[in-house]
C-alpha cells in the first residue's frame, strides 16, 4: 500500500485552466462550481491542480514568479486572466492552493498540487509566460542558450531545464517542498511528462542518478512532514510509456520502485493506449507498495465512450491499480459519474459494448518544440503505413491487443457481432487487398467511401462544461464481421496484403487505421 493507505479509483489533473478562461474575478464559489463539485458522486477520488511548468507559476508562491506578476501588463486575453484572477486570489482569499485544499478536503476527496518538471511550449522569447528563469540563466538550459539547427532534437529540447545543473535540481526542489510544506496536501505530483526531455539527449541514461537524488530529496522532506502531520503524503510521478524510454531519458523508474521512494506511477502519457506495454509497469510494481495508474489523455483524442472502454479493459486487464485521467478536467458532472463509473466497475465494463483501435503516430511527429520533446519518450506506432505488393505474396502484420473473453462470452450465448474495420488513403476500385486473422482469410469485405467518424472536443473544449462533437474522418474503409474463433483474447495479428494494385495509381495507397467493434447481447 501507499503510505496514504489508499487506492484510489480516479485521478484528476486539472491543468488551471479556470485562471485563463474565465473573467475576473474569479471567486471560491466559481471554482467549487466548475472544478471541484462536479466530481461529486464520481469516482473520482483525488484532484491534481497543475501549479506551471515553464517558470510562470498558477499559485501563492514565495519562491517562483507568479502569474500575478509576469501577466501584469500581458496583451493576451488569457494571459491577462490568469494574472488578475491570480492576483484577486492571493489578495483575498490565500490563493488557489488555499481554497482547493479546502474545498477538495471538504468534499471528501484528496488534493494534490502537480508540476511540470520541464515544459517545452514554443513561447517566444518576449511573451510573459516564458517566465525569467530560462532568460536569466541560459547556463541552466538544455541548449545553454545557443542558437541550434532548426528542427533538429537538439533544437526541439534547447530551451528545456537542464536537470544536471546542480542549481536547477535546487530550485525545483525548492518548488515542489514549498507546496508541501505550506499547504495540508495529500501528496505531490513530478509531472514527467510535460515535456519529457531534462537533459541533454546523449547523456540522459548517464545522468539517472542526478535525478534519483532530486526524488530523493523530496520523498524525504515529504516523509519528515507526514509524520509532523500524522498522515502519509503520496508522492506520484507520471513517467514515459516504456521502462527503457523512461532510464533513456534519465528516469531511473526501477530504482524509484525498489527504494520506495514513489507510491504512484502513472504510465505513459496516454497517447499510444493500445500499443504501449502497460505490464512492464505492472510487472516492476509487483511485490512493493508502489501503485500503477494508466493514464486516459482527453486530447489523444479517446472521448469516445466506446474508445474509453476498450482503453480501461486492457489498462485493468494488464493489472493496473486506478486510472488517471489528463485533458478531461472541464467534462462535465454527468460525464465524470457516468462514463467514469462505468470504465471503473470492472466486472461490468467486461460485457459494454467497446472499440478497439491501432495508435496513430500524428501525435508526436518531429516538427516543432512539442513533438521532438516526445520522440525519445514515446515508441513508434504501427500506422499509418505505405501498402506495396511483395514478392512473396504475404503482407503487412499488424498487432491488436484484446482484452475479452470470447471463449467464455460464447459458451454463455452472450457474443455479439464483432466488426473489423481497416481504413485507407487513396484506396482504389481496382486495388485488390486481402485481409487475414490470425491467419484465416477473411474473404470479400465491404466497401465504404463515407470515411469514419469519431467523437471529439468541441471548440472552447477547456472550459467547463466541455462538449464533444461527431467529426469526419475521410478515407475508404473495408469492412467485415468477424467471429471468435479466429478472433482471440490477447494479441491477435492482421495480415494485411496488397494482391494488386491500381495501375494507374497517382498516390500512395496508406493504410491509416484499424478498428475492432467488439458487441454483446
Amino acid at each position: 500500500m501507499p503510505r496514504s493507505g489508499k487506492v484510489r479509483r480516479v485521478i484528476d489533473n486539472d491543468d488551471a485552466w479556470i485562471l485563463a478562461f474565465i473573467d475576473p474575478p474569479l471567486t471560491p464559489e466559481k471554482i467549487w462550481s466548475d472544478m471541484v463539485a462536479p466530481h461529486e458522486g464520481s469516482p473520482v477520488d483525488a484532484l491534481l491542480y497543475s501549479i506551471g511548468g515553464h517558470d510562470v507559476y498558477d499559485y501563492e508562491t514565495k519562491i517562483g514568479l507568479t502569474g500575478a506578476e509576469a501577466y501584469v501588463n500581458a496583451e493576451n486575453r488569457n494571459s491577462a486572466n490568469r494574472g488578475a484572477n491570480l492576483a484577486y486570489l492571493m489578495r483575498n482569499h490565500g490563493g488557489p492552493l488555499t481554497v482547493l485544499t479546502e474545498q477538495c478536503h471538504r468534499l471528501g476527496i484528496d488534493f494534490m498540487p502537480s508540476l511540470r518538471m520541464n515544459e517545452h511550449y514554443p513561447i517566444p522569447y518576449d511573451d510573459p509566460s516564458y517566465g525569467k528563469v530560462r532568460i536569466e540563466h541560459p547556463e541552466w538550459t538544455i541548449g545553454r542558450g545557443k542558437d541550434l539547427p532548426e528542427n533538429s532534437t537538439e533544437w526541439g529540447v534547447g530551451r528545456g531545464l537542464d536537470y544536471a545543473v546542480p542549481e536547477v535540481r535546487d530550485y525545483i526542489c525548492s518548488i515542489l517542498i514549498e507546496t508541501i510544506e505550506r499547504w495540508d496536501v495529500d501528496g505531490l505530483e513530478l509531472d514527467f511528462f510535460r515535456h519529457p526531455t531534462y537533459f541533454n539527449i546523449q547523456e540522459a541514461y548517464s545522468n539517472r542518478y542526478l535525478m534519483t537524488d532530486l526524488v530523493r530529496r523530496v520523498r524525504r522532506r515529504m516523509d519528515e512532514i507526514g509524520l509532523q502531520r500524522g498522515k502519509g503524503l503520496d508522492l506520484m510521478v507520471r513517467v514515459p510509456a516504456t521502462i527503457e524510454r523512461c532510464e533513456g531519458l534519465g528516469l531511473d523508474i526501477l530504482k524509484w520502485i525498489d527504494e520506495g521512494l514513489v507510491d504512484i506511477v502513472v504510465a505513459g502519457g496516454g497517447f499510444i493506449p493500445f500499443e504501449m506495454p502497460m505490464e512492464q509497469f505492472v510487472e516492476a510494481a509487483r511485490g512493493t507498495d508502489t501503485l500503477v495508474y494508466g493514464c486516459l489523455e482527453g486530447y489523444r483524442p479517446a472521448v469516445d465512450e466506446l474508445t474509453l472502454r476498450a482503453i480501461a479493459s486492457r489498462y485493468w486487464s494488464a493489472g493496473i491499480d486506478g486510472l488517471y485521467l489528463f485533458n478531461f478536467y472541464s467534462m462535465p458532472r454527468d460525464w465524470k459519474r457516468d462514463v467514469l463509473g462505468r470504465l471503473t466497475d470492472r466486472e461490468g465494463l467486461k460485457r459494454l459494448m467497446k472499440r478497439y483501435e491501432t495508435d496513430p503516430r500524428d501525435r508526436f511527429s518531429p516538427t516543432g518544440y512539442l513533438q521532438l520533446t516526445f520522440l525519445n519518450a514515446i515508441p513508434r506506432t504501427q500506422l499509418p503505413v505505405t501498402l506495396r505488393e511483395t514478392s512473396n505474396g504475404e503482407g503487412l502484420v499488424v498487432k491488436m491487443d484484446i482484452t475479452e473473453d470470447f471463449e467464455k462470452a460464447t459458451a454463455e450465448g452472450a457474443m455479439g457481432t464483432c466488426t473489423l474495420s481497416l481504413l485507407f488513403d487513396n484506396l482504389s476500385s481496382d486495388d485488390d487487398v486481402r485481409i487475414k486473422l490470425n491467419g484465416t482469410d477473411l474473404g470479400t469485405v465491404s466497401r465504404s467511401t463515407d470515411g469514419w467518424t469519431r467523437e471529439f472536443y468541441q471548440d472552447s473544449w477547456n472550459v467547463y462544461p466541455s462538449g464533444t462533437l461527431t467529426e469526419h474522418m475521410p478515407g475508404v474503409s473495408l469492412d467485415v464481421d468477424v467471429t471468435a474463433p479466429p478472433l482471440t483474447s490477447g494479441i491477435n495479428e492482421i495480415e494485411v496484403g496488397l494482391v494488386s494494385s491500381d495501375s494507374s495509381r497517382q498516390k500512395d495507397l496508406v493504410l491509416q487505421q484499424i478498428r475492432l467493434w467488439v458487441r454483446y447481447e
